[in-house]
């Protein structure tokens, strides 16, 4: 499915996007629980998708259904993105924060962050952002991930 929806406000209910994608709301909860994507949520609680949030929707089922990647697998791909080079992190917050140290899922879900991320809020962060499609990840670890 290929969105080219220009308004960047519009919010999709869970049930809508569920129907979107053919695949059940628990699958929605899932990948949220499992760290894969960070839905907006009303004050009743009630998870809302961007267009940002459908691209990454898009991404995660494109690796599932085409390249044969598990949950776990699309994790691990998540947490190895070097976040602390794309913020970019002091050598403190790297030393005060999960995502750097030892973390097996992507920096959004780590407990302890450092400073720097301590109290942002992960969707609105440029590494979240700029992992959204599956487009660019190949070309994030190129940039970052250089022998020395």
């Amino acid at each position: 499915m290929n969105l080219n929806i220009t308004n960047k406000d519009v919010l999709f209910p869970i049930g809508v996007v569920a129907r979107m994608y053919k695949i059940s709301v628990a699958t929605l909860r899932l990948y949220e629980q499992e760290g894969l994507i960070i839905p907006q949520k009303t004050i009743g609680r009630h998870r809302q998708y961007s267009t940002n949030d459908l691209k990454r929707l898009e991404c995660i089922r494109r690796l599932i259904e085409e390249k044969g990647l598990n949950i776990a697998g699309i994790r691990m791909m998540l947490s190895a993105i070097p976040c602390w080079e794309i913020k970019p992190c002091s050598e403190a917050d790297r030393n005060n924060c999960d995502a750097y140290i030892s973390s097996t899922s992507p920096c959004w879900m780590v407990e302890r962050k450092g400073p720097k991320c301590q109290f942002e809020n992960c969707r609105d962060c440029s590494v979240y952002i700029k992992t959204s499609s599956c487009d660019n990840i190949k070309e994030i670890y190129k940039t970052f991930w250089r022998s020395e």
